[in-house]
């Protein structure tokens, strides 16, 4: 009996004992399941997070566009095939069409290429850059709107004494003055000549050869042609003296310095002999030319002999000029048609070099502006091409309703009207292009002929 009692009191003690192991191990099982449920509904949180669907935010503007991110399958990445199965992979039936169409971006979206395209119109000048070159006579095409600069061209004159002998039956000096006045008044008029004479005082008579030498005056002052102006001072003075070209040469220098600044200086000095003042003419030309006035000096030698043309070319050359020589009042016209001949086929490659260089970056900008704007409807045609084969294709399978795939299709269709709109950026650049090229070329046309009908017509 007391041992019966024994056993069932053990067995008793045992079942107490498994029983609150059992509670132990279940206590602990709670908690354990406690600390995992948190953390499962922490991972879910943060899937739910980065789902495309969440908080999306139909873009209304462009800029709103480019900022989107770019599909999984955009541009060259797009295949239906994988973008079909990534489609099965959702369940649509409970999502409404802004979800379905925020999920349909995240494949298909081609915001990434769109910005690059955005990012060009937009730091694209569309202004025409090509520098238009001075023009002959060294006047410059103001921004290709108005011709506003200047040269300087100085005629010095012999007027020593061997000027008055006659060739042809009329003197030197009257032919000299006539082809003078018809090369002035051929120059641009945006130019400034200017006059200086020397050897006009005293005589050739060796009395009279320091008062003869040192005589150089200006007798028209650099400045724009006045015909009538011009013609009293031709007539200011007649053949006299002796024949000082370097000091003529010198006094030149101090003309130009005290003008007005001009991108070229020309002096023409027009001679019948050397110099017989015991001046040195090539070291003073040299001198000008390699001064600050950089003038260029050229000399036309009037019935002069040939140890008289020897002294003469080292003057031009030493000049950085030309030298050529005449022998009647012809040749010495034919000087100064040789000029405007030069001047109007100078005249005649400004207008076609520059009329091309401006319409060469024209046709570049223009042609980089086409291909850049199909490129980008392009792309709009083919993200709409995509996004609504993807309606079809959840339609068919019965994804989304009737309902929710109209509302897509108004989505897809607001968003390509954003990007039409965008078109017309291209189109203003292209605009601004035709115009500011065709303005340029017209202005380059109008002066071109306009100075080559001047220069044919002489």
């Amino acid at each position: 009996m007391k041992r019966t009692f024994v056993a069932g009191f053990l067995v008793i003690f045992v079942c107490i004992l498994l029983a609150a192991c059992g509670s132990d191990n279940k206590t602990a099982s709670s908690e354990e399941k406690q600390k995992e449920e948190p953390k499962q509904s922490k991972e879910e949180k943060t899937n739910e997070e980065k789902s495309p669907e969440e908080d999306f935010k139909v873009a209304t503007t462009i800029e709103e566009i480019i900022e989107q991110d770019p599909g999984e399958y955009a541009d060259n990445k797009y295949n239906e095939a994988a973008v079909h199965r990534a489609l099965d992979e959702k369940n649509f039936q409970d999502k409404d069409s802004f979800q379905v169409y925020s999920h349909l971006l995240s494949l298909m979206s081609e915001s990434g290429k769109y910005k690059e395209f955005h990012t060009f119109a937009e730091e694209f000048n569309p202004q025409i850059e090509t520098a238009v070159s001075k023009t002959p006579g060294s006047m410059k095409l103001d921004n290709g709107k108005t011709v506003d600069g200047t040269a300087n061209i100085s005629i010095l004159l012999d007027a020593s004494g061997s000027m008055a002998q006659k060739v042809g039956g009329t003197t030197k000096m009257k032919q000299a003055k006539k082809a003078i006045n018809n090369f002035v008044a051929s120059m641009p008029e945006a130019s400034n000549v200017s006059l200086r004479v020397y050897g006009h005082k005293g005589s050739n008579a060796d009395s009279d050869k320091e008062i003869s030498c040192d005589s150089t005056e200006m007798v028209y002052e650099l400045q724009s042609y006045d015909e009538e102006k011009f013609a009293d001072a031709l007539d200011k003075f007649e053949p006299t003296g002796w024949t000082p070209i370097a000091k003529s040469i010198s006094e030149a220098k101090k003309d130009f310095e005290n003008a007005e600044d001009a991108s070229q200086n020309i002096i023409y000095v027009v001679s019948d002999g050397v110099e017989t003042c015991g001046g040195d003419p090539a070291k003073a030309a040299k001198k000008l030319h390699d001064s600050n006035i950089k003038a260029v000096v050229n000399i036309i030698g009037f019935d002069v002999d040939s140890n008289g043309q020897e002294q003469l070319l080292k003057v031009a050359e030493a000049g950085g000029g030309e030298f050529k020589t005449v022998d009647s009042g012809d040749d010495f016209k034919e000087v100064w048609e040789d000029e405007r001949v030069r001047l109007y086929n100078e005249w005649s490659s400004w207008n076609a070099d520059n009329y091309n260089n401006v319409s060469g970056e024209q046709t570049d900008k223009k042609n980089e502006l086409y291909d850049k704007k199909a490129d980008f409807m392009n792309l709009t045609y083919d993200e709409e091409g995509h996004l609504k084969d993807t309606v079809y294709y959840l339609e068919d399978n019965e994804q989304i309703s009737d309902e929710v795939s109209e509302e897509l299709m108004s989505l897809i269709n607001q968003r390509q009207g954003i990007l039409a709109d965008y078109e017309e950026k291209f189109n203003s650049l292209l605009e601004t292009v035709e115009e500011e090229g065709d303005q340029l070329k017209e202005n380059i046309n109008e002066k071109g002929d306009k100075m080559k009908e001047k220069y044919d017509n002489n």
